[in-house]
């Protein structure tokens, strides 16, 4: 196995590159030439394709593209380079189990196939900020009230003390371990103790601060999130959070959002690259699981017909061809208590479990505003992920197909809907009743659509 030390070292010795030379020059080329190479085309009329040839020619497209690309380090401007023997040796090495949780909460979270009636993990929650303690507390308080999820995200707070919590600042690392022990209280009191925490540390926004605060509130049962830069790029930071976790035995999450409309070019070359960064994860992060989250550069979502058609492909690639446990996860334009969050959601969860990976439940409004999420989203999006283990490709596409018209043409001007304390009433922790009702109808809709949430 490749150590860290090694890839320092090929961090030090690889091909010299500007950030310009390795964006347009590598990525962009080089992925351009593989969309034709592979005969790799985007159909807007089948979002979910099912096409088994074509998702290993992505697979092979991206064996193809990481062997000649590599990561780029950023601190000393070269890529990061292996053989193909390497990459498949690595490959080879995946059991498609990762370890969570503890005690009663213990879990294995296990890669699944295309078309497979396969359990999906159910990872709940966001690293969405919230404006005060005690919503945090209560948004972990009902996200692992959901019996049917098997980790955790929990949110960032955006101050301690009524003090802002400012990257860098002396205030950082307490800020990020109280977040944590909120949550920890939070989920011990749903009777959760041992549920594990899997997206890090939200608050924490540098390495130093994460590391800090791991070492005194999280378990090796939990994960640290290591991210990458579009497209391919990594730097000390990250490697940093890399090196600590694997000193610690603290699993490793590789998450990496690509962009249809970016350095990548357009949802066929997205596919490839999407499928690409399991390798990089493999290799430079040595990662437990893949959280990938594919995005719209204009949109700055995940629920767009073409990135649902990327993923849905990358993620048929990746299934079929790896043992690498993979969440999708969705940046979705609508917000709580609106129709359009449910239907992006319901279009983005069919498209990835149908096509053999599991997913997080999707992020509103963007994730961009602080308390606009509630745990009546991820319990709905637990349901959906589950209602639609067994379906088929081709059954998913058909509701894709449905669900789509419903919301792709107004995404520009999707409503971004209501924060927690106007969902839920604040004082009981409960959802308001005229929110329950509008969630009801909104799953009798889907129901009527193919997906049968309960």
């Amino acid at each position: 196995m490749i150590n860290i030390s090694q890839i320092r070292y090929r961090a030090d010795h690889g091909p010299l590159l500007s950030d310009e030379s390795f964006d347009l020059d590598i990525v962009y080329l080089m992925l351009g030439r593989l969309v034709k190479k592979y005969d790799i085309r985007f159909d807007p009329d089948n979002p979910v394709p099912a096409d088994d040839a074509l998702a290993d020619r992505v697979y092979q497209a991206a064996l193809d593209f990481f062997v000649q690309c590599g990561a780029y380090y950023q601190n000393t401007r070269r890529a990061i380079r292996f053989g193909p023997e390497e990459v498949l040796d690595a490959v080879a090495r995946y059991d498609g189990e990762c370890r969570f949780g503890e005690g009663k909460e213990a879990r294995i979270f296990r890669s699944r196939k295309p078309d497979s009636n396969t359990r999906p993990w159910q990872h709940v929650g966001s690293g969405i900020v919230a404006s005060s303690e005690e919503i945090a507390s209560q948004i972990v308080f009902g996200n692992a009230s959901i019996k049917e999820a098997d980790s955790m995200s929990v949110p960032a707070l955006d101050k301690i003390d009524g003090v802002p919590i400012t990257v860098g600042e002396p205030n950082e690392i307490p800020g990020a371990v109280r977040s944590i022990e909120i949550a920890r209280r939070a989920i011990n009191q749903a009777g959760r103790e041992g549920l594990a925490i899997i997206n890090g540390i939200a608050t924490a926004g540098s390495a130093h601060a994460t590391i800090e605060a791991a070492k005194k509130v999280l378990h090796p049962s939990d994960a640290i999130i290591v991210g990458t830069l579009a497209e391919m790029k990594t730097n000390a930071e990250m490697l940093r959070k890399v090196e600590y976790s694997l000193n610690s035995s603290t699993n490793i999450v590789l998450a990496s959002a690509p962009m249809v409309g970016g350095f990548g070019g357009g949802p066929e070359a997205v596919a490839i690259l999407n499928t690409a960064y399991v390798f990089l994860g493999m290799l430079v992060y040595q990662c437990n699981y893949y959280l990938s989250l594919p995005l719209h550069i204009r949109n700055s979502c995940s629920t767009t017909r073409d990135v649902i058609w990327a993923m849905a492909l990358s993620a048929q690639a990746i299934s079929r061809n790896t043992n690498m446990p993979t969440l999708g996860l969705a940046y979705v334009v609508g917000g709580p208590w609106t129709e359009s969050f449910f239907y992006e959601s319901a279009a983005f969860i069919a498209a990835c479990i149908a096509s053999g990976v599991s997913t997080q439940t999707p992020h509103p409004a963007k994730a961009v505003l602080p308390d606009f999420v509630t745990p009546l989203e991820m319990k709905v999006n637990t349901e959906l992920a589950l209602a639609c283990a067994g379906l088929t490709r081709k059954q998913a596409n058909e509701i894709v197909k449905n669900i789509l018209p419903r919301y792709e043409h107004d995404l520009d001007h999707a409503p971004i809907g209501k924060c927690y304390g106007d969902c839920f009433n604040i004082e009981t922790a409960q959802p308001q009743p005229e929110y329950l009702e509008f969630v009801n109808d909104i799953k009798k809709n889907l129901s009527a659509l193919g997906i049968p949430v309960s």
